[in-house]
């Protein structure tokens, strides 16, 4: 199962609904941050789930609207979905980066060049944690899990600027 495939099932377990109010919660919860996902996609992605068993739909009527296609999980895509987030939530995952690649074949560049490009990758790193500290400050009374959805990339990102800073020392 896709990270895509995970969330947007995710939000339909908690709550069944049409692919715009998936958007929405996509949306509200800044899972963008995370994840590159299209409008066009979800749907896309709704009724791909919808051919393997993991949703199921019916058509809702409005009045004085067009009517929309609500989703549900199945009994099926609880089950997969629970073992995914346990599978998810166990095993440390590595994401392939374009910063490891660029970092592979920085040798191509002088000296000069390779520190002013991680200058400006620490500098990027700085205005980023600045954000989510800022981010962090206006949010009331968040959950254990909450908070832990918002610090994590924060954690993530200064210590990455710490080794950033140790590499840049070294050249």
């Amino acid at each position: 199962m896709t990270q895509l495939e995970l969330t947007i099932l995710g939000i339909i377990r908690e709550k069944s609904c049409h692919a715009y109010n998936v958007e929405k919660i996509i949306e509200e919860k800044g899972i963008r941050d995370r994840l590159k996902i299209g409008f066009s996609t979800i749907y896309s992605t709704l009724k791909k789930m919808e051919k393997t068993g993991l949703l199921e739909s019916h058509f809702k009527a409005q009045e004085h609207l067009p009517g929309r296609r609500v989703y549900s999980a199945t009994f099926k895509g609880r089950q997969l979905f629970s073992e995914e987030i346990k599978k998810a939530l166990s095993q440390p995952q590595r994401e392939n980066s374009l910063f490891e690649t660029g970092l592979s074949f920085g040798e191509a560049l002088d000296k000069k060049e390779m520190k002013e490009s991680l200058s400006l990758y620490d500098s990027e790193l700085s205005r980023m944690i600045q954000l989510k500290v800022k981010e962090l400050t206006r949010v009331n009374n968040p959950s254990a899990i909450e908070r832990a959805m918002l610090s994590r990339p924060l954690t993530l990102w200064q210590a990455e600027r710490k080794w950033v800073r140790e590499l840049l020392a070294l050249l």
